[in-house]
């Protein structure tokens, strides 16, 4: 079932030492904070239960542990800002470390939050050991809060994007119901110890709805980041990130299964007749709760080192995968996968019938046994055969160059085989024990970028034992790979287009970098959500197009000879010689046709239409069209070739 290959656990320069160290901070910041929450929110109602002696003394031991935690958090972010200082400045010794801190903490996002953190630490050291006020606690805690949301500045959230995004906001919410719950867990511990059995149980029972509180704020914001930066099911199955991300979530439901049972089992029986029993039992299940919360906290750090799921390559480790194209391809294997469903279906139901009827379970159950047996082998028709590069993405953004590379690689690597234009007809396919390929037919959308990695590298097996294709792995770098799988889905899609005068299915438009009068440098990533007008000028420059209907339109010139044309001004100018063969290549043109051809994108980057640019020569026209495509947007294909889509 699996095929041997496991995920890899690249950690950020700096390993497991920047993970450990900044556990151990989270850790410190998280004791204080939810220390000085439970001392605002839980102790009170307790303290109604002790002798004023009692409460003083058991304040003292809360405070101590705040102060303590507070100590250990400076200690920590000094480390942990030594050694990224050090890391950043490629210091070879402590000294040049140290010596780097200072443009670390003025020039640095890293710098600028460790140094409110730093800031933060005596700050709510002083408020809080300034007496025992409602106002100074509230106080505390609030800066604490404050302190706690700072620890988002080193998340992966901030280094997405800018602003206040919903992944920045639940890392947040996450951050603050993770502090309170699991940094509420030690003084909750030293209570019990403490205090008397009445005011344990008080304080157990109060520290249920602030760990319910959390417990939800925990769920939504690790679906909520679980959705941005898992990658979804291979990023979960086939990376470090996925790996630690599941331990985590394992950790949290050994956590919430001790917090169930100290809550409804142990801290009620502390008002039985065994109360000393009672709550030895109680002590051991929450110092076991709080051994558990630390290593939630040790894998947070371990999985903050980590690149997100979403940017990583995922290394498939089951020798299948589910995939539909079996049953969408054949009628026969429809029916029989239908057919399979149904079966299980009623399996099921004959099951709950015979669990709900004492008198017919065995029968059911036997007949729910028998008609699974039939239909479990059935299901294999939405499996298809996988590979460790399965769900690899194509790491080049399907740019113009990429392409043109490709295209200068395939006629002495491929062509031998499939022939000069891909149709598998090349002068030793005869000599094959399989036909090559038809590159050029609908099926090659089927295939994920990462299978066709696969082929490329290793070969593709005969069924009659040795090799259909051999692989190139050993004469091709990474890099030359990829751009021949860019180049023949592109020319597969020119064919397309020359036949049928559009993109089916729809192709990105070849990326490239642009100069534009005014703003400067931009690529056709940075355009999203603006309509690009791609000119092959060969004499005069295209005019720009005013804004119509609330659509902007860009428009870039692509000169033949860049040294006899001016772009004008509102226009952009790119001279890369591989966009023009790029284009060619999309299109099905030769590149000799390609001058005064005139390219529409969408605001999502899709190829919408080309056209000669005398035949939108009226700029009301053009503009009617632009409306038309921009009100009549494409959808998403999906499916494998959305890996090659979504670069």
């Amino acid at each position: 079932m699996l095929n041997g290959t496991l995920p890899s656990f690249d950690l950020a320069e700096g390993g497991l030492l920047v993970a450990f160290v900044r556990s151990l901070s989270v850790m410190a910041l998280f004791s204080a904070y939810g220390t000085l929450v439970f001392r605002v929110a839980v102790a009170p109602a307790a303290f109604d239960r002790m002798a004023p002696e009692g409460v003083a003394a058991l304040d003292r031991r809360l405070l101590r542990l705040i102060w303590a935690s507070l100590a250990l958090d400076a200690v920590a972010l000094a480390a942990w800002l030594v050694i990224v200082a050090g890391i950043l400045a490629e210091a070879s010794s402590v000294a040049a470390a140290v010596a780097a801190i200072g443009p670390v903490l003025a020039h640095t996002v890293f710098g600028h939050v460790v140094l409110l953190q730093l800031a933060a630490v005596p700050a709510m050291a002083l408020v809080v050991g300034g007496g025992r006020s409602v106002l100074r606690s509230r106080a505390a805690a609030g800066l604490a809060i404050l302190a706690t949301l700072l620890q988002t500045g080193h998340s992966h959230a901030l280094a997405m994007g800018t602003g206040f995004t919903l992944v920045l906001i639940s890392d947040g919410v996450h951050l603050l119901s993770a502090g309170a719950w699991l940094g509420g867990l030690l003084p909750l511990l030293i209570f019990v110890q403490v205090a008397p059995p009445k005011a344990g149980v008080v304080a157990a029972r109060c520290f249920s709805p602030l760990g319910k509180l959390c417990l939800y704020g925990l769920v939504a914001s690790a679906a909520c980041q679980g959705w941005e930066l898992l990658g979804g099911v291979p990023g979960v199955i086939g990376t470090g990130y996925g790996w630690m991300a599941m331990l985590k979530a394992m950790l949290f439901v050994v956590l919430f299964a001790f917090a169930w049972i100290n809550r409804y089992r142990l801290a009620p029986a502390l008002r039985g007749a065994d109360a000393t029993g009672a709550k030895r039992s109680l002590i051991r299940s929450i110092a076991l709760q709080t051994g558990f919360g630390l290593a939630v906290v040790v894998a947070a750090g371990i999985l903050s080192s980590l690149p997100p799921g979403l940017h990583t390559q995922p290394v498939w480790p089951f020798r299948l995968q589910p995939s539909l194209v079996t049953i969408q391809e054949d009628a026969g294997f429809r029916g029989e996968a239908v057919g399979a469903v149904l079966a299980l279906g009623i399996a099921l139901l004959v099951l709950a019938l015979g669990i709900a009827m004492r008198r017919l379970r065995w029968p059911a159950v036997a007949l729910a046994v028998l008609i699974g047996g039939f239909a479990l082998p059935h299901l294999d028709l939405f499996f298809v055969e996988a590979y460790p590069t399965s769900f690899y993405r194509s790491p080049t953004g399907f740019t113009a160059t990429a392409i043109a590379q490709g295209a200068a690689l395939y006629p002495a690597q491929c062509a031998s085989c499939h022939g000069a234009e891909g149709r598998g007809d090349g002068p030793e396919a005869k000599g094959l024990p399989e036909p090559p390929a038809d590159l050029t037919a609908g099926h090659l959308w089927g295939h994920s970028d990462g299978e066709l990695f696969w082929w490329l590298s290793h070969g593709i097996d005969a069924p009659r034992g040795g090799l259909a294709m051999p692989g190139f792995a050993a004469s091709l770098s990474d890099d030359q790979r990829w751009d021949l799988i860019d180049y023949i889905r592109g020319h597969n899609a020119g064919l397309v287009h020359a036949d049928a005068g559009q993109w089916s299915p729809p192709l990105r438009a070849p990326d490239f970098t642009a100069t534009c009068i005014g703003t400067g440098r931009v690529t056709l990533n940075d355009l999203r959500g603006k309509v690009v007008r791609i000119v092959f000028a060969d004499a005069a420059p295209p005019a720009p197009l005013s804004p119509h209907a609330g659509i902007e339109v860009v428009t870039i010139a692509i000169p033949l000879d860049a040294a006899s044309l001016t772009p004008a001004a509102g226009t952009c100018m790119a001279t890369d010689p591989a966009i023009p063969n790029a284009y060619a290549i999309v299109s099905g043109l030769s590149p000799a046709a390609l001058p005064g051809m005139q390219f529409l994108v969408d605001p999502n980057g899709w190829l919408r239409a080309m056209q000669p640019l005398a035949s939108a020569a009226d700029p009301a026209a053009l503009l009617a069209e632009i409306e038309q495509i921009c009100h009549h947007p494409l959808e998403d294909p999906g499916g494998a070739s959305a890996h090659h889509h979504h670069p």
